[in-house]
């Protein structure tokens, strides 16, 4: 793992400094998936608990288990890997992808590093989260070289009255209160916008959504509120699964009701990507109110939306 931590980090480095950290990532995907096959074992674990039939497997080592993965979606043979990012990282640079071949390389490179997270250093939670931005964010800058990336977008100052918060506890003057809320921004995973059209497309990057399903959905009611029309939300993840020790199988921890609800009623996001649709969430009940997609259509939608 410190041969992953170390790499990981100057990778990040790269891309904080706004670089294009694509290559970087990439390795570490493969560095990944060389200590596993080394280090760990990779079997099979269970199937999806409900209809259709979909197999999961785990990395594990000393009695440690990682997160469920899917096998079909995995590239599991190491020179295969190196050969299938290497063209998915030209398709990039020319403007086009093979669908199959973005999802998988996508898939592969993420749930390599969380396997090995998992399995030997399961304390850090976060950093999957952020590898999983630094890849996306880095393919986007190949992707579209021509559009601003931030993660910030800032928002119009607008006026707190003094007796907004009842419970406020307030030492000194008030307006110096009420100074601290201007100047605020909307902070996400990834922005990019098109500097001719002014448009731009709010990229949430969540491994899994769980609980803070939600923040995506305020953020884009911000927006409308501040920017009307101006930027749409691609909630973009890897998978919704967890596993089920007592029963041997993998279930997939999903909340239709709650996403329909704030489709409907809080803001509306432009789609959910996933590499690993949840099934729940590829019924027509739930796509009737938003589209579940791919995630090889990610960048599709994103440039239609900012022209």
């Amino acid at each position: 793992m410190t041969d992953i931590a170390a790499a990981f980090l100057a990778a990040k480095k790269k891309y904080d400094k706004g670089g294009n950290a694509l290559a970087e990532t990439l390795s570490v995907g493969a560095l990944c998936l060389e200590t596993l096959h080394r280090s760990a074992t990779l079997r099979r674990f269970g199937m999806f608990s409900g209809p259709p039939k979909i197999e999961y497997w785990v990395a594990e080592d000393g009695g440690a288990l990682s997160r469920p993965y899917r096998p079909d979606l995995f590239i599991a043979d190491l020179n295969t890997f190196r050969e299938e990012a290497r063209d998915f990282a030209e398709e990039l640079r020319l403007g086009k992808s093979d669908p199959a071949r973005f999802d998988r390389v996508v898939y592969t490179t993420v749930s390599a590093f969380c396997l090995c997270f998992d399995v030997w250093k399961p304390k850090s939670r976060k950093t999957p989260g952020t590898f999983f931005e630094v890849l996306m964010a880095s393919a986007a800058r190949v992707r579209f070289p021509k559009l601003a990336m931030t993660k910030h977008i800032p928002i119009k100052d607008i006026p707190v009255a003094a007796t907004a918060d009842a419970l406020l506890d307030v030492t000194g003057d008030e307006r110096d209160a009420a100074e601290t809320f201007t100047g605020d921004s909307v902070s996400t995973d990834l922005v990019l916008t098109n500097p001719e059209t002014g448009k731009g497309a709010v990229v949430p990057l969540k491994i899994t959504t769980r609980e803070r399903i939600v923040q995506p959905f305020a953020h884009q009611r911000i927006l409308d509120s501040a920017y009307p029309g101006q930027f749409a939300s691609f909630l973009a993840c890897i998978s919704e699964v967890q596993r089920d020790d007592n029963t041997g199988t993998v279930k997939q921890i999903c909340v239709p009701g709650t996403v329909a609800l704030f489709q409907k009623h809080l803001s509306k996001l432009n789609g959910l990507y996933y590499c690993d649709i949840p099934v729940r969430y590829a019924r027509p009940d739930l796509g009737s109110v938003i589209e579940v997609k791919p995630l090889h259509l990610l960048f599709e939608d994103m440039a239609a939306h900012v022209g």
